[in-house]
């Protein structure tokens, strides 16, 4: 049985994709794909509907603010319960629990509810969602062995960016089709990614994992998070890596809540933000199918610092664009570059972790990553009402390329860093990465 496993593994191992030889991913990766999907359809629906209820770009960036807050305030503890009940748990309760709330949102817009009212169910979603973030990258580790794991993140990765394709179809699609009044196809639309959201669970919850690392046993809630913020702070590298993810996640990631507000400032048709999505989703899978391959020719240190640049440059593009085709194209780069970062930054962030701290360590850098996200799209919706959400891009990408500029100068060795292909080893200089060399599990 032996063989009949590392033949295909070694095939796809020369595409950069080992970590589809083993059927648990597999079946993660495929729940993965539709629940992204689902979540960008949702995103779509809502931001259009809050946009054409209000007319505000703010309001578009404080109900984004609202329902990403949780992850802001819940997600070092989410960490903590993913190292405490193991990954697999938390990933089928976030889908389940995100699918009953999409769903109740879009049945209470149908019906006129409140904008408040949907809002702040908004919340509880963002509670449900932030649960599993850890989860998700941290349940690789329990379905690949540790050879296959920086695969495992590229293609976690990659299933966001097709979700954005399907999503970004779909949605454009459904809010086009599902009635002539958007203040009705919009709910209708979110009753459909509530469906798509919650189904997945079911594989998920099903699958077979084998935890690689025992499970954290104590009952403390905030010595455990300390711990983490220590750990990291006397590893200045690996505090530089975790930090940094705060320029690309706070000023970066939030384009995608101003996108029904860009696609109104390029005086094209709502329907149209569609053709955002699919274009970020295409440059991201594109960026996804070959990330293994650019980590190791690259190492992993240099191709986080090009996907840092990737999105600085091509933010600063989307802005400057003028019109929606060039900005697709735009959309297409900042999401390869995201794609590029994402997957090396935490590739490195669980290699240079120890096992027992791994879950809560990323889920600092998610933290920071996208838990700031709310105060970002806050900061942008309010920019984006005084000046335009073309010039809030421009601005946010002067930002990202700014911090890592100086993340390069002030902790040069990290581009140093490389992965080895054995998953364990770590090369390069690794002063202050905290790196310990630890005991492979026996198999």
């Amino acid at each position: 049985m032996a063989a009949v496993d590392e033949r295909p593994a070694g095939v796809l191992e020369r595409f950069g994709l080992t970590a589809l030889a083993y059927p648990p991913f597999v079946t993660f990766l495929s729940a993965n794909l539709v629940s992204n999907g689902s979540w960008f359809i949702f995103s779509a629906a809502l931001n259009t509907y809050i946009l054409r209820v209000t007319g505000s770009a703010q309001d578009v960036g404080f109900a984004s603010f609202v329902y990403s807050l949780p992850g802001a305030i819940f997600m070092l503890h989410a960490g903590l319960l993913t190292d405490r009940f193991g990954a697999k748990r938390l990933v089928a309760i976030s889908l389940a629990g995100s699918g009953v709330v999409i769903l109740l949102i879009g049945g209470l817009a149908l019906q006129v509810a409140p904008l408040a009212l949907l809002v702040g169910l908004g919340f509880v979603l963002g509670v449900f969602q932030t649960l599993g973030s850890p989860a998700f990258i941290s349940i690789v580790n329990d379905l690949v062995p540790p050879r296959a794991v920086s695969s495992a993140v590229a293609l976690t990765f990659l299933g966001f960016n097709v979700g954005r394709i399907v999503g970004g179809v779909l949605g454009g699609l459904f809010l086009v089709t599902l009635g002539a009044d958007v203040l009705v196809a919009a709910p209708a639309t979110i009753v459909v990614a509530g469906i798509m959201q919650g189904l997945p669970a079911i594989p998920v919850a099903a699958i077979r994992v084998r935890e690689r690392v025992a499970r954290t046993t104590g009952r403390a809630m905030f010595r455990p998070l300390i711990e983490t913020a220590g750990y990291v702070a006397r590893n200045p590298t690996l505090g530089v890596i975790v930090l940094l993810s705060i320029a690309p996640g706070a000023f970066g990631l939030v384009y995608m809540y101003l996108l029904p507000v860009v696609v109104r400032d390029l005086g094209a048709e709502p329907g149209a933000i569609g053709l955002l999505y699919v274009g970020g989703g295409a440059g991201g899978l594109a960026a996804g199918l070959v990330a293994e391959g650019v980590m190791r020719r690259l190492g992993h240190g240099r191709a986080m610092f090009a996907g840092l640049a990737a999105i600085a440059l091509a933010l600063i593009a989307m802005g400057a664009a003028g019109g929606l085709p060039l900005a697709t194209g735009a959309v297409a780069l900042v999401q390869a570059g995201f794609a590029i970062y994402a997957s090396s930054a935490l590739s490195l962030v669980q290699a240079l972790s120890p096992g027992r701290l791994r879950g809560r360590v990323t889920s600092l850098f998610t933290l920071l990553y996208w838990g700031l996200m709310p105060f970002g799209a806050l900061l942008a919706g309010f920019v984006a009402e005084r000046l335009t959400s073309l010039t809030t891009l421009i601005l946010g990408g002067l930002v990202v390329l700014g911090a890592g500029t100086l993340a390069l100068v002030g902790r040069r060795q990290i581009v140093t860093l490389r992965i080895g292909r054995d998953g364990h080893s770590v090369e390069g200089d690794l002063a202050g990465t905290g790196y310990v060399v630890e005991a492979r599990p026996t198999t």
